[in-house]
C-alpha cells in the first residue's frame, strides 16, 4: 500500500501533466484547458488522501475540493486579467495571493455538502463571465527543451506537498489543496512565458469549461466515499466524469504547431 501510494504521488501525476502538455503541443491552449481540467490531479491526491485516511475522511475532503472550486475559479479570472501588459512571474504571485484569499474566505464557511455545492457549482456558473475572450493566437508557437521535464518535477514536488498538508491539517484543507491550481499554474505560466498571454488566456477559457466534469467527480466522492468501497467509488466517480467531459470536448481543436525554442 505504501509503495502504492508513493507511485501515485511520484509518476502519476507527472505523467497526466506531460500528457496535457503534449495534447496542447498538438491541439492548442484551449484543448490543453479541457483535458487538465480533467481531475489529474484532484483524482491521485483524493485517492491518496482515502487510502492513507479512510474512506469517511477522504468523503469529507471531496466535499470541500468541491467548494474549492470556486477558489481554482478565482485563481484562472486573476490570472486572465492580471496577465494583461504583466510577465508571467508577477502575474502568477498575484494568482496565487488571490487563490489563498479565496481559500481563507472558503474556510469561514459553514460544513456541509449543500454548502459545498452551491459554492462550486456557482462559481463555474459565474466564472465565465469574467474571463476575456482571447484573440488569435500567433502562427507559430515555442517549444523548450526543458519544459516538459520541468512540468512534470514540479507536478511531484506539489503533489507531495498537498498530500502531507492534508494529512498535517486534516480534511477541510486537504480537499481545498486537491482543488489547488497545480495543473493550471504550471501549464499556464511556461504557456504565457513561452507562448504570451493570448495563449494562456485560452488556455485558461478551456480550463474553466472543463472544471465542470472535476466538480462531478469529487461530488460523486463525497457522496459515496464511505458508504461503497472505494475502488467502487472512484471508478464510478471517473465514468461519471469521463461522460461528463466528452460533453464538454471543444469543438475546434487544430491550431498551428510550435516552433523549436
Amino acid at each position: 500500500m505504501a509503495m502504492t501510494i508513493l507511485l501515485i504521488k511520484l509518476l502519476l501525476i507527472p505523467v497526466l501533466l506531460a500528457a496535457v502538455t503534449l495534447v496542447g503541443r498538438r491541439f492548442g491552449p484551449g484543448v490543453a484547458g479541457w483535458l487538465g481540467s480533467f481531475p489529474v490531479v484532484a483524482g491521485p491526491v483524493l485517492l491518496v488522501i482515502a487510502l492513507e485516511q479512510g474512506g469517511p475522511f477522504g468523503a469529507v475532503a471531496a466535499g470541500f475540493a468541491l467548494a474549492g472550486m470556486a477558489a481554482a475559479m478565482v485563481f484562472c479570472i486573476a490570472y486572465a486579467r492580471l496577465s494583461a501588459g504583466r510577465r508571467w512571474w508577477s502575474t502568477a504571485a498575484g494568482a496565487f495571493a488571490c487563490w489563498a484569499a479565496a481559500v481563507g474566505l472558503l474556510a469561514t464557511l459553514p460544513e456541509g455538502l449543500a454548502v459545498s455545492g452551491c459554492v462550486g457549482f456557482g462559481a463555474l456558473l459565474l466564472a465565465p463571465r469574467f474571463l476575456p475572450a482571447p484573440a488569435a493566437l500567433a502562427a507559430a508557437r515555442r517549444v523548450h527543451r526543458f519544459e516538459l521535464p520541468a512540468r512534470m518535477i514540479v507536478g511531484a514536488v506539489l503533489a507531495v506537498l498537498s498530500s502531507w498538508l492534508a494529512a498535517r491539517f486534516g480534511p477541510r484543507l486537504g480537499g481545498y489543496l486537491a482543488l489547488f491550481p497545480l495543473v493550471t499554474s504550471v501549464i499556464v505560466i511556461f504557456t504565457h512565458a513561452l507562448d504570451g498571454r493570448e495563449a494562456a488566456v485560452a488556455f485558461l477559457g478551456g480550463m474553466a469549461r472543463g472544471l465542470w466534469s472535476a466538480a462531478v467527480f469529487c461530488a460523486v466522492l463525497a457522496l459515496s466515499l464511505g458508504r461503497i468501497g472505494t475502488a467502487t467509488a472512484f471508478v464510478v466517480a471517473t465514468v461519471a466524469t469521463t461522460i461528463m467531459h466528452a460533453v464538454l470536448r471543444p469543438r475546434s481543436p487544430t491550431v498551428p504547431p510550435r516552433a523549436a525554442a
